[in-house]
């Protein structure tokens, strides 16, 4: 087959094997399936369904079967919620059809949540196959952080590696209508498809604070000076290794001290949700001076209010971005933002990549 040809060939895979003509889109379309790795202590039920070699901890070329449908959701994602009955009815229709069952897997992987987390979410929604946690985003981050629910199907091939052969990204409509898109793209020769592309599966738009360079470098400076000193001189400073942040210069008095302002931008993970932007502020010491928000909110997407805000700052400033920064919901969270509190203690929780880039440039001595 020509390469014309070819590409006329997926193109038409595309157009005709979508759930949904408004929300399927191809993104990552014959692009390699990462090899997540899993750990997590499955059932005996779980273990046997995936066919893993061990019950603690595996890797996602280890999971047996010739179509696995991956699952991106949060506990928290209102249309996640809303889609568990979907996937509940698809589940029982492709174990209860021979031609299906073993070939077909199902999983689930709950980005930012924690196993009580995703334990009540199964039991509430009365969920059977299986929902690995992602705690630390780290699958999630793997496929380019889609906002969820985002579905993928993923082909196996002979030696275990996977192939996005659909993706599905928001609601969707049906069991039925994800059933048939199953059987579809199980008929696909993956020798006519495998390799074809490079890249991550979501492939999504660059974020963009809602605010501009000199209100951002005016937040900045509050940061700085939030500890009572008075800032001398503040500027923006690219990095060699990659990223930026804002150097400040602050009087205190008797003595000066330096003192670095970042930026964290993390896409929302839910798919009705807004994107979360937040300026924090640290020392040449590694801890945490201050929390400026920019764009925070939570249920309805209404912006935090002023208690929300101290209570975050209770429960992070003075804590060294130098020491692993875990998200605990059950004290943590801000009522009716947790994925939103999820997304700002893992932006702290990688803030020392930031601060050995600082070192390593000597901007900390």
């Amino acid at each position: 087959m020509g390469n014309g040809l070819l590409s006329a060939f997926l193109a038409f895979m595309l157009l005709v094997h979508g759930i949904a003509s408004a929300e399927t889109k191809p993104m990552g379309f014959a692009v390699s399936f990462p090899n997540l790795f899993f750990q997590q202590v499955l059932s005996k039920e779980e273990q046997a369904y995936l066919e893993v070699p061990s019950d603690k901890s595996f890797r996602f070329q280890e999971i047996r079967g010739e179509l696995i449908l991956v699952e991106f959701l949060s506990v928290y994602c209102v249309n996640c919620q809303r889609q568990a009955p979907i996937l509940n009815r698809l589940y029982s229709s492709i174990e209860s059809d021979r031609a299906l069952r073993g070939k077909v897997k199902i999983i689930g992987i709950a980005a930012g949540n924690n196993l009580r987390e995703v334990e009540r979410f199964k039991k509430e929604n009365n969920v059977t196959y299986p929902i690995l946690n992602d705690v630390r985003f780290d699958a999630h981050t793997a496929v380019g952080s889609p906002r969820t629910p985002f579905s993928i199907w993923v082909r196996k091939e002979e030696r275990g590696g996977g192939v996005v052969v659909s993706t599905h990204l928001g609601l969707m409509d049906s069991a039925e209508a994800a059933l048939k898109e199953t059987r579809a793209v199980l008929q696909y020769d993956l020798a006519l498809i495998k390799g074809r592309q490079k890249g991550t599966v979501y492939k999504a738009d660059s974020l963009k604070p809602p605010l501009t360079e000199e209100q951002l470098l005016a937040k900045a400076k509050q940061g700085m000076e939030a500890s009572g000193g008075k800032v001398l001189q503040i500027k923006k400073i690219s990095l060699k290794a990659g990223d930026w942040i804002y150097a400040g210069k602050v009087n205190f008095g008797n003595r000066q001290k330096d003192l670095f302002s970042k930026l964290a931008s993390r896409r929302a993970v839910c798919d009705i949700c807004h994107d979360t932007f937040f300026i924090y502020t640290f020392d040449t010491e590694g801890k945490v001076i201050e929390i400026i928000p920019i764009q925070l909110t939570k249920n309805d997407n209404l912006d935090w209010t002023e208690e929300d805000i101290q209570k975050l700052r209770g429960r992070t400033v003075g804590r060294s971005i130098l020491n692993p920064f875990p998200f605990d919901p059950s004290v943590d969270s801000i009522s009716g933002a947790t994925i939103t509190s999820a997304l700002i203690f893992e932006s702290l929780d990688k803030a020392k990549e930031i601060f050995d880039k600082l070192k390593k440039e000597k901007l900390i001595q």
